[in-house]
């Protein structure tokens, strides 16, 4: 019974919010309690005066307005004031009442009841709109949590996450590691088991030459020669090998370098191998660079080898090696006017064992280019070329420079010059 009497009169609910028959039966009830009330303190009372005529109606309005809201209230008005009127003002023919009496015993409680009804629906339309707020504020209160739960949700998933490629960090770690022993081991094999047998090879070949040469019949003394190469190439080709596998875990010693000076040491060697060839090479301005020396070297050395070796069907071959800018970006190119390839195979150009043109005409292992790709790439660059088929090729490279900054020589302006 408490709790019912509890939900019926609790003035935290918002009079709208109750169903409309709770709300037109408390006026009703009200109204009824209010005529019975003043029926029943008729005796007592001063009926003459005319006064406290709407003293019980008027308590009705008030509860009405607070419980039921502004209709209810203003029907309870109209009605309580018309059973008053008619029933206990002056007489059962009250309606009878000159304008003055009216305005002297109607007019007042008729603007207080009124009164109340307004100052009751505006306190109504001021809780509903504080429980528009709140219901406001609990939504986004329940929307914060749930955006709050779904975030540490993700963070938890974030730190499994992390957790598990740790594990897979070290567990491909562990199997990096065997791998790396693994072919530190099939480069040791590589570098002292095959090597002998093919130096072995090529000592006997050239013993057979040598001690029975003269008595071989031509064919064989041809069949012994291209023996000799296999096992020369075959040996240049193991190392060549090393030397790319040794590149992979060589640790860069970056220093600054002059790119000029270094092309030119590696022209003096060059030369030396082709001393009867016309060959003409232009030495552009090139920059200083952070890098590791000796892998830079090894860089020109294959690029400025294979010029020479791709001029050779020239009669007079140009080399040119230099700086240019290539789409916003300081790029260092060797170019030749040698036979060129097809760009169409261009992609192959830096794998292992690719070759663009037969043995029979140009020698070579198909790791040089691989060599030079893999250096460029662990200083942090890129390599590409550009060629046309007996139209000469450019292969060009970038390279961090040295603190941020393209150094030229401080002749740089000036013609390259032609040795």
């Amino acid at each position: 019974m408490k709790a019912f009497l509890f939900s019926l009169l609790s003035p935290a609910v918002s009079p709208t919010s109750r169903p409309r028959w709770k709300r037109y039966g408390f006026a009703f009830a009200a109204l009824l309690i209010a005529f019975m009330a003043r029926l029943a303190l008729d005796p007592t009372l001063d009926t003459a005066t005319n006064k406290h005529v709407f003293t019980t109606f008027i308590v009705a309005i008030i509860l009405t307005a607070w419980y039921s809201g502004f209709a209810p209230s203003l029907l309870t008005f109209i009605l309580g004031f018309a059973l008053a009127d008619y029933f206990f003002l002056d007489s059962p023919y009250s309606f009878a009442l000159t304008p003055r009496g009216y305005i002297e015993f109607v007019l007042p409680p008729a603007l207080i009841a009124l009164t109340i009804i307004l100052f009751g629906r505006s306190m109504h339309l001021a809780r509903e709109l504080a429980d528009q707020h709140v219901i406001e504020a609990l939504t986004s209160q329940e929307k914060m949590q749930e955006e709050i739960a779904e975030r540490k949700r993700a963070e938890e998933e974030v730190r499994r996450l992390n957790a598990e490629l740790e594990l897979r960090v070290v567990a491909r770690t562990v199997e990096l590691v065997a791998s790396n022993q693994e072919l530190e081991s099939f480069t040791y094999s590589v570098s002292h088991d095959l090597r002998a047998p093919l130096r072995h090879v090529d000592g006997y070949a050239q013993i057979l030459v040598e001690e029975f040469g003269p008595e071989l019949p031509e064919e064989a003394r041809n069949i012994i020669k291209k023996i000799r190469q296999g096992s020369q190439n075959m040996g240049q080709l193991v190392d060549d090998l090393l030397n790319l596998g040794r590149v992979g875990k060589q640790q860069l010693t970056r220093q600054r370098v002059p790119l000029r000076q270094l092309v030119e040491g590696v022209l003096k060697d060059i030369q030396l191998e082709a001393p009867n060839r016309d060959l003409e090479w232009h030495i552009g301005a090139l920059p200083d660079v952070d890098c590791d020396a000796g892998l830079m070297k090894l860089v020109f050395t294959n690029l400025l080898s294979n010029a020479v070796k791709y001029t050779r069907p020239r009669e007079h071959a140009v080399i040119e090696i230099g700086e240019t800018d290539r789409a916003g970006e300081a790029a260092t190119f060797v170019r030749d006017n040698g036979v060129g390839f097809n760009m169409k195979y261009a992609n192959k150009l830096f794998g292992v064992f690719q070759r663009l043109h037969r043995a029979e005409e140009f020698e070579g292992t198909g790791v040089g280019l691989a060599t030079v790709s893999r250096i460029i790439r662990k200083h942090g660059g890129k390599i590409w070329a550009e060629a046309e088929v007996n139209k000469g090729a450019t292969f060009y490279f970038t390279l961090p420079p040295a603190n941020g900054k393209v150094l030229l020589p401080a002749n740089g302006h000036a013609p390259a010059p032609v040795i």
